[in-house]
């Protein structure tokens, strides 16, 4: 006899699974009631499988901080190998392709720095409103461009956009588009009519998000080994800013050309081309091997890769090495 099995199942006895699900929704609301407003359950019903979910892991999980549920050491301890539980589950119960967007009420989380959000959320959510009325998207911003490996292994994340060069063997990585960078600024910004060669773009004013601070990004990288550099004037907290500040200002932003479009499409703003070409950037969609062939999971990629996967157009200028251009400023 297996005694290590039976002492296994006999603790499973003791877990009903609408407690972990319980415990997922707390982690991620901190309250109580929103958590009982998603499971159409009351609040005290909450606090009951609380209660239940404190005496099954000896710890109390969540304490009350100013209106505010905070989780204890121990609930963080925990909180990923309960996402793998329930991932695992879900899976297995979709396993004969039983996944029906219409009826889902499923939350996808999706790891991407903010241009890439700003490109994808509106139009996913239109997409879900016809095709998923009832499955969520929850966007976690990236810091930094490094894959968030740990993330998409505890299944904190299901999908991570980004430009992922080096993918382990534990993941999968779809090619989502290539682009390049372009200027964005006011209509009648003093450099809106010229050139931008390095020696003018290097001398415009710059905006950015504070977490770049201090780092560089292959533009500045491409700029140095020129022999230029560009200043940063403001650091903003959030790239939904920018468009505001653009307007008012005579500073500049780079960014991808396809973010660039999307904005001057709702902002009268001049997206302006660079006077010397970079690489084009290759964007991809990275997930953990595991759910390759999960129905939600593949429905949920296929969804985002046609809504921001169509390619930008090829330019025929090749791109440049910095010391082809140094000259020519």
């Amino acid at each position: 006899m297996d005694y290590g099995a039976v002492v296994e199942l006999d603790t499973l006895r003791k877990v009903n699974l609408n407690l972990l699900t319980v415990f997922e929704l707390l982690m991620e609301t901190r309250s109580a009631t929103e958590t009982a407003a998603r499971l159409h359950t009351t609040q005290p019903g909450i606090s009951r499988k609380l209660a239940e979910l404190r005496r099954l892991f000896a710890d109390p999980l969540f304490v009350l901080v100013k209106r505010q549920l905070v989780p204890t050491p121990r609930a963080v301890e925990i909180r990923p190998t309960v996402r793998e539980a329930l991932a695992a589950i879900g899976g297995l119960m979709e396993d004969g392709g039983a996944f029906d967007p219409l009826k889902s009420t499923r939350t996808f989380r999706i790891a991407a720095r903010h241009t890439l959000e700003w490109m994808l959320a509106p139009g996913l959510r239109s997409h879900c409103d016809i095709h998923a009325p009832m499955v969520r998207f929850s966007f976690v911003n990236m810091q930094g461009v490094a894959l968030p490996e740990k993330q998409l292994e505890d299944h904190s994340v299901d999908i991570a956009l980004g430009r992922f060069e080096e993918v382990g063997p534990r993941f999968r990585s779809q090619g989502l588009f290539d682009d390049d960078r372009v200027c964005l600024m006011r209509h009648g910004h003093p450099a809106s009519r010229r050139r931008l060669t390095p020696a003018v773009f290097s001398a415009l004013r710059f905006v950015t998000t504070t977490d770049m601070y201090g780092k560089d990004n292959e533009v500045d990288t491409w700029l140095r080994q020129a022999g230029y550099q560009r200043a940063f004037d403001l650091y903003v907290s959030s790239m939904s800013h920018v468009p505001l500040i653009l307007l008012q200002t005579d500073l500049a932003v780079t960014m991808p050309r396809k973010l660039a479009n999307y904005i001057a499409r709702f902002h009268p703003l001049h997206v302006k081309d660079l006077g010397f070409h970079l690489p084009k950037s290759h964007y991809n969609m990275v997930w953990h091997a595991r759910w390759d062939d999960v129905p939600s999971h593949r429905w949920m990629r296929q969804a985002v890769a046609g809504l921001i996967g169509v390619s930008a157009p090829d330019r025929t200028v090749p791109a440049l090495s910095p010391s082809r251009v140094r000259g020519a400023a």
